[in-house]
């Protein structure tokens, strides 16, 4: 995914507020749960102040795209909103992030972090590549410039896990949640239906785990795709949609003149 160089400016210092906040006068400087130590230089002050900056280990993902899933109900229509960047994941411990396009193309490097400036000059030695990003320790987002466009990504969870994992827990947790009892449907798919945030589905026959699916290329279908597992390795793929207060789910048959069927009807329990 060729991308030119991105650069952003700093935008937010959080080493000048707290400057700020140690030589002004007002009352209300004083905001910090944290106290920090007097000191005589700036010098000093700024290494208290790296000691004391937001961790931001997890997962960060395009905030836009969170917002599209939640108006649009759906990953599939919110695929635009995955570019430049669709997901971060940030490792403080060894100082590497994870750079996920579109779900479909994933590159790691190691980050430099200057305050609150993170810079990326190389993704799996690819040294064309160079990303700069920005975290406003206010807002709590990692700001990227890119085109003169800001981006802004949200940390999902601070848990080391593989990419995409937050996000198949925020469909989750925006869309499927609770329990939904079925109004039709066919095996394997059964009377009730629940999905939790830790990948485990009841209510399928035979099927004890998901996975959703955010890359659409092997997929014919303008639907959402979903993997239901029976053990650690064997999948089936479904495709499913919310429409308005139901959950249908639908199977791809070759034979099908409209080459789809329905298997099953889900409506949500109050």
């Amino acid at each position: 995914m060729p991308l030119r160089y991105m650069k952003i400016p700093i935008i937010l210092v959080f080493a000048s507020f707290l400057l700020l906040s140690a030589c002004g006068d007002e009352p209300e400087a004083e905001t910090f749960d944290t106290e920090i130590p007097e000191t005589d230089s700036i010098e000093e002050l700024l290494e208290v102040v790296d000691e004391l900056r937001d961790t931001l280990t997890g997962h960060w993902v395009n905030s836009a795209f969170i917002s599209s899933i939640q108006a649009k109900k759906s990953a599939f229509y919110s695929q635009q909103k995955m570019i430049p960047i669709a997901e971060m994941v940030i490792n403080e411990d060894d100082s590497t992030m994870q750079l996920v396009f579109g779900y479909n193309e994933a590159c790691t490097g190691t980050y430099t972090r200057t305050i609150d400036k993170l810079s990326l000059k190389s993704c799996d030695g690819n040294t064309d590549f160079q990303f700069e990003f920005e975290y406003d320790p206010f807002k709590k987002e990692l700001l990227l410039m890119a085109d003169d466009v800001t981006y802004r990504f949200t940390r999902l969870t601070k848990n080391m896990e593989a990419a995409g994992t937050a996000v198949e827990r925020q469909i989750v947790a925006g869309l499927l949640s609770g329990s939904w009892q079925s109004a039709r449907a066919v095996r394997p798919f059964g009377g009730k239906l629940q999905f939790d945030q830790k990948g485990f589905v009841r209510g399928i026959s035979s099927y004890n785990k998901y996975r959703f699916i955010i890359g659409y290329d092997s997929y014919p279908a303008f639907m959402d795709v979903i993997w239901l597992f029976r053990g650690a390795n064997q999948h089936d793929a479904y495709y499913w949609q919310l429409d308005g207060d139901s959950l249908r789910f639908h199977s791809f048959v070759d034979e099908a003149p409209d080459m789809f069927e329905e298997k099953a009807v889900y409506y949500r329990l109050p």
